[in-house]
């Protein structure tokens, strides 16, 4: 990722977080609702679980760590997402190499924007008190056979601050459930930005240590976040 973008990616991770801990529950949503109005019940239910483990989470962050995990993760298609990523380096990938550079890649999606949020003390606390009203979504009518679409929105900052728009980029799976496969922050797609990046080093280093970096990342990712969990075991 460029260094512009990072910064930028990293500055709004916390909206990109958690417009994604709103797809929650997107399997249990039910099947007729339109792509936007499952997004808004799956809000209502995030938010209000989010609340009820507040507490929870100020005394112990890597719980956030460990609901994202959970909670998102089976309703991200990071096998095609991984796989937009890599672009043509995809197709010359082994096996095996997909397969890991697919569980890094998603590791680094996690920690990375998780790291954003506990930045900050309380941060998510201000998050929250901005309530449901927090994220809106605009209306998308799809047909029965679309098999993928575009749900845009915005999400209100904080303390006031400028709206921040968002999209996310779905596909629809054999079961009938929606699943993402890019998130696009303020112009910014997360997807773009990666390939790019990704791009650049595999054609210098190659793909195997490109990988082998991105684990590393992870591990430095965690730590940072055990840290912040554990303040003393970082002293």
């Amino acid at each position: 990722m460029t260094t512009t973008n990072q910064y930028r990616f990293h500055h709004l991770g916390r909206a990109w977080l958690l417009g994604a801990l709103l797809l929650a529950s997107i399997g249990q949503a039910q099947a007729n609702l339109a792509p936007h109005e499952m997004l808004e019940s799956i809000t209502i239910e995030m938010i209000d679980a989010l609340r009820s483990q507040r507490e929870a989470i100020n005394e112990q962050p890597s719980r956030l760590f460990t609901l994202v995990e959970e909670v998102l993760l089976p309703h991200v298609e990071i096998t095609v997402m991984s796989r937009f990523v890599l672009g043509q380096h995809w197709r010359r990938a082994s096996d095996e190499q997909k397969a890991r550079f697919s569980e890094e890649f998603k590791n680094l999606l996690v920690r990375f924007y998780v790291a954003a949020v506990l930045e900050e003390p309380g941060q998510l606390d201000k998050l929250l008190d901005n309530g449901r009203d927090m994220i809106r979504y605009l209306p998308v009518t799809v047909a029965d056979d679309t098999r993928t679409t575009t749900v845009r929105g915005e999400v209100y900052m904080p303390g006031g601050g400028p709206r921040v728009p968002v999209s996310f980029s779905l596909m629809r799976a054999d079961s009938g459930a929606w699943l993402v496969y890019d998130v696009n922050v303020d112009g910014v797609s997360l997807v773009a930005n990666y390939r790019t990046s990704f791009s650049s080093d595999i054609n210098r280093e190659g793909l195997d240590r490109l990988i082998e970096r991105l684990a590393e990342r992870n591990r430095q990712l965690l730590d940072e976040i055990n840290g912040k969990a554990n303040p003393a075991a970082a002293n």
